[in-house]
């Protein structure tokens, strides 16, 4: 999902937390607003401060400590989602951190009623619960300690506004997918896909139109970011539907053109000319050793060795689920797939013209299926 993440050396409950290259860039700018703004949140949370508080580097100092606490808050919003999924028999690839807050990358969504709301409304749960405890906090320090009334006040403040934005009813916020987890109690889940992602995109032309009239440049950014989301959620669910219950077996070629590990990039170079392939497993009496491609190539002598320039192979097991396949090629960056058995000789392989061909295919199959009902494909 993230192009360039910062993998951090801990795990919280097992799960890996990174941070995205934006979050390095928002965190010194909330730190900066946050502080710039000093005086208003004094204000809301009815403190005064010494003079010496607003002057020299001290608001900016307050700011990235608040902007940290609230960063810290939203990590344990999505910990809420990623535990909860956890019940679910569903684990959590990572927790990334970035431009607009969180992201828990579960593995899948839960098929089981209900289950998705469940996991949706524990983020916000987990953020009542934070405001609550920052707010009972803030009565135990003394009047007089400004710093600790302010930090915990704040803390208190925004992870109130947290639950209660991520609870608006449009997708990939929680309060859109417990939307459509209610409404596939009742109809397709496709169908409730459709509907609720009809919702969020309302809802997020009448917050851009908003951001626009108010001049809020973040706002009309979390639009922006609501609206391709939500599309990408109507893709992402007709993808699932169209290959649920296919296995990589299904869709894979068997008929696969290899070369030897022995073969020199010459020969390599010629039999691309001929066949219009360029990549190649590198087999020896049918166990695969690796993977041979274009970019490999440079550099290379006419006489090297293909063994000399091949790279490891992303290879699964043909009983895969096509959709983990399908995730697997968009984690690595691989626009295929070999598969191979126990004993790691090749018996197939699967690229992104086999998933293409299959979502088309089934799509049609779909089709026909329900002439006169195609909201509930």
């Amino acid at each position: 999902m993230f192009a360039k993440t910062i993998r951090l050396p801990f795990r919280l409950s097992g799960i890996p937390i990174s941070l995205d290259i934006s979050f390095l860039i928002v965190l010194p700018l909330f730190a900066f607003l946050i502080g710039s703004q000093l005086p208003v949140y004094l204000r809301l949370l009815q403190l005064s401060a010494p003079p010496e508080l607003l002057q020299g580097p001290t608001p900016y100092l307050l700011g990235l400590l608040a902007a940290l606490g609230l960063f810290l808050s939203v990590l344990l919003h999505e910990l809420g989602h990623a535990l909860t999924a956890r019940a679910y028999g569903v684990q959590t690839r990572e927790i990334t951190l970035w431009l607009l807050g969180g992201v828990a990358q579960l593995e899948r969504i839960p098929r089981d009623r209900g289950a998705e709301a469940v996991i949706a409304i524990a983020g916000p749960i987990v953020s009542v619960l934070l405001s609550g405890l920052f707010g009972l906090m803030r009565g135990l320090v003394p009047t007089e300690a400004i710093v600790g009334q302010f930090l915990l006040g704040y803390l208190a403040f925004i992870n109130l506004i947290l639950a209660l934005f991520n609870l608006l009813p449009a997708l990939p916020l929680d309060g859109g997918r417990i939307l459509r987890s209610l409404m596939a109690l009742y109809r397709p889940y496709l169908e409730a896909t459709r509907a609720a992602v009809t919702i969020s995109k309302v809802l997020a032309f009448a917050l851009g139109l908003l951001g626009l009239l108010i001049g809020n440049l973040f706002m009309l950014l979390i639009a922006f970011f609501v609206f391709m989301a939500a599309s990408a959620e109507a893709e992402q669910a007709m993808i699932n539907r169209t290959l649920e219950g296919l296995l990589v077996r299904d869709l894979m070629t068997r008929q696969v053109s290899t070369v030897p590990p022995t073969l020199t990039v010459a020969d390599l170079l010629e039999k691309m000319m001929q066949e219009r392939h360029v990549g190649y497993p590198v087999v020896e009496e049918g166990r695969l050793l690796g993977l041979i491609s274009l970019e490999d190539l440079n550099g290379a002598s006419p006489q090297t060795q293909v063994r000399e320039r091949m790279h490891p192979p992303l290879q699964l097991d043909e009983n895969t689920e096509a959709l983990a396949a399908l995730q697997r090629m968009a984690e690595q960056g691989f626009s295929r797939l070999l598969i191979t058995d126990t004993n790691g000789n090749l018996i197939g392989i699967l690229s992104k013209t086999d998933l293409l061909r299959a979502l088309q295919l089934r799509a049609a199959q779909m089709s026909l299926a329900h002439p006169s009902n195609p909201s509930s494909r």
